[in-house]
C-alpha cells in the first residue's frame, strides 16, 4: 500500500514539474516563422523528376494597383421605406392609416466610371431602391438611377460630381486563366478593402455555376468576394478594371472559394447603351446554338468538337435570312473562332441591332460563309429605349400551347392605361393547343385569368396548360377593345 502511494506522489510531482516546463521554456507563443526546408528533406533523392521551382514571383505591384484602384470604388446606400400596419384592416384594404414607417438601407459597393459622376453598380444592390445614396471620401452624394440590364445585373448612377477618380478600364478579352486579379470592395460596411486572387475560368457553364449565376459571361476568381463586395472593381495588376463583381457561390453567404465577375468589355457596351438610350442594345440571330459535347457529336455526325451547333432556327429570323439551318456548326464571327456558347455571346455583346457580322460555317464536308444582320429581341433593327424594350428573359414560347408571349413594353402599358399585360405575338396554326381558342389571336393582350393579373408569360402559359374548368380571359383585342372570354377545360 505505501509503494502504491509513493508512486503517485512521485507520479504527481512529477506532472508539476513538467508542466512547470512547458509553460516556462516550451509553451510560450510562437513569434518566429521557419521558412526553411528541414535537411533530411533537402538531401533525399527521387526516381521521378522533381517539379520545378524556379517559378516568377507573384507580382510585387499589388501595392500600385490598390492605390490606384481603391479610390476608384465607393460605397453605395439602398435606402427603402418598410411600412408596418397594427390593423387587419390596415393589411386588407391596403392603407397605411395606424403603420409605422422604418428605414431599411441595403449596401453595396460602386465603380466609377468617368470623371463627372457615372457610377457603375450591380443591379441588385440597388433594386427597390427609393433613394440611393453614394459614399466618396467622407462625403455622401444622391444618386439618380440611370438605366439597369437585370440579365447582366449592372446598374448605372449618376451623382453632381467633377474631377472623380475614375477607374482605368482593361480589356477583359486579354485576361486569361491563372493571371492575378484583385477584389476591391466594401464588404460587410468597411472601408475599401483589397483581396488578391487568380482568374479561376471564363465563361464556364457548369450546372453548379449556372444555377447561382444566370448569364454566361463572367470571370470566375478565387479572390475572396464577401456582402458589400457586389459592384465593386475586379482589377488585374496594373489596377485595371477587369470586372465587376457580382456573385458568390456560398451556403453561408460568405466567401467560400468561387467569385464571379462580368467581364469589363461587356460592361463598357452596357453602360455606353444605358447612357445613351438607357437602355441596353443587345443583339439576336433568332437561332439557337448550343455547345459540342462528345455525345452531341455522335448524335450529328460531326468530324470533331469544334465550334457550336446551330439547334434550329426561327422561320424569317437574321440567321434565316443569312441561309443558316439546324445542323449547321459556326466555327468563326467576323473571323474570330468560336469553341464556345460562352465565347459565341461574348463576341456578340460587343454589337447592337442593326449591325453586321460575317458568320463562317461548316455544313456537311462544306465551309461556308455569309453576312448575318443582327436584330433586336422583336426581330427587327430597331434601337429600343427605357420604354420600347423588353429583354429575352420577357418572352416565353410554350410547346404545348404552340403560342409565343411576351410582356408588354412599358409604352404599351401606358398606351391601354394598365399596370400588367401579357400580348400573345405567335400562334402555330399547324399544332398546338392555342389555336383551337378561336377567340384568342395573334396581337391580343391577356390582361388577366381568373381575375389573376396576368404579368408574366411564362406564368400565364403555365396556368393555361395545367388549367382544367370553368376559365375566364380578360383580354385587349387588337382593336384596343376589352371583353371577358369564357371556356371550360376538359
Amino acid at each position: 500500500m505505501k509503494g502504491i502511494a509513493k508512486i503517485i506522489v512521485v507520479a504527481f510531482f512529477a506532472g508539476v514539474a513538467g508542466a512547470f516546463v512547458f509553460q516556462e521554456f516550451i509553451g510560450s507563443p510562437v513569434t518566429e516563422v521557419i521558412r526553411e526546408v528541414p535537411a533530411q528533406f533537402q538531401q533525399a533523392s527521387y526516381d521521378r523528376p522533381i517539379a520545378r521551382t524556379d517559378f516568377p514571383e507573384a507580382p510585387e505591384n499589388f501595392r500600385d494597383a490598390s492605390a490606384k484602384s481603391v479610390s476608384s470604388v465607393v460605397y453605395i446606400k439602398n435606402i427603402q421605406s418598410n411600412r408596418t400596419s397594427n390593423s387587419w384592416r390596415d393589411l386588407f384594404f391596403n392603407r397605411a392609416r395606424g403603420g409605422s414607417e422604418d428605414v431599411v438601407t441595403g449596401s453595396g459597393s460602386g465603380v466609377i466610371y468617368s470623371k463627372d459622376g457615372y457610377i457603375i453598380t450591380n443591379n441588385h444592390v440597388i433594386a427597390g431602391a427609393e433613394q440611393i445614396e453614394v459614399m466618396h471620401e467622407k462625403r455622401s452624394y444622391k444618386a439618380q438611377l440611370i438605366g439597369t440590364d437585370p440579365t447582366m445585373d449592372i446598374a448605372l448612377l449618376k451623382i453632381e460630381a467633377k474631377n472623380l477618380p475614375a477607374i482605368e478600364v482593361g480589356k477583359s478579352s486579354e485576361v486569361q486563366i491563372g493571371d492575378w486579379v484583385l477584389a476591391v470592395g466594401n464588404p460587410f460596411n468597411l472601408t475599401s478593402t483589397v483581396t488578391a486572387g487568380i482568374v479561376s475560368a471564363i465563361g464556364s457553364e457548369t450546372n453548379s455555376v449556372r444555377e447561382n449565376f444566370p448569364i454566361e459571361l463572367y470571370i470566375q476568381t478565387d479572390a475572396a468576394i464577401n456582402p458589400g463586395n457586389s459592384g465593386g472593381a475586379l482589377v488585374n495588376v496594373y489596377g485595371e478594371l477587369v470586372g465587376i463583381n457580382t456573385s458568390i457561390i456560398s451556403k453561408t453567404g460568405s466567401y467560400a472559394g468561387y467569385g464571379f465577375a462580368v467581364p469589363s468589355d461587356v460592361v463598357v457596351k452596357a453602360v455606353e447603351d444605358l447612357k445613351k438610350y438607357r437602355f441596353v442594345q443587345k443583339a439576336f440571330t433568332g437561332a439557337d446554338l448550343i455547345d459540342i459535347s462528345e455525345e452531341t457529336a455522335k448524335r450529328e455526325g460531326l468530324k470533331n468538337l469544334k465550334g457550336i451547333l446551330v439547334e434550329s432556327v426561327k422561320k424569317g429570323s437574321a440567321a434565316d435570312n443569312a441561309g443558316l439551318r439546324a445542323g449547321d456548326v459556326v466555327t468563326k464571327v467576323d473571323n474570330k473562332t468560336v469553341n464556345s456558347k460562352a465565347s459565341f455571346d461574348e463576341l456578340l455583346s460587343a454589337f447592337s441591332p442593326g449591325d453586321q457580322v460575317d458568320i463562317q460555317y461548316e455544313r456537311g464536308q462544306r465551309t461556308l460563309e455569309s453576312k448575318l444582320t443582327l436584330e433586336n429581341v422583336f426581330g427587327n433593327t430597331d434601337i429600343l429605349d427605357e420604354t420600347s424594350g423588353l429583354s429575352e428573359d420577357d418572352i416565353y414560347f410554350s410547346d404545348f400551347l404552340g403560342a409565343e408571349m411576351r410582356k408588354l413594353t412599358q409604352a404599351e402599358l401606358d398606351k391601354h392605361n394598365i399596370k400588367y399585360g401579357v400580348k400573345i405575338t405567335k400562334i402555330d396554326l399547324r399544332s398546338g393547343f392555342l389555336r383551337k381558342l378561336e377567340d384568342l389571336k395573334e396581337g391580343y393582350i391577356i390582361t388577366a385569368i381568373n381575375r389573376r393579373f396576368a404579368a408574366e408569360p411564362a406564368g400565364v402559359a403555365k396556368y393555361i396548360e395545367q388549367y382544367q374548368g370553368r376559365i375566364y380571359i380578360d383580354i385587349i383585342d387588337d382593336k384596343g377593345r376589352t371583353e371577358t372570354i369564357r371556356y371550360i377545360f376538359r
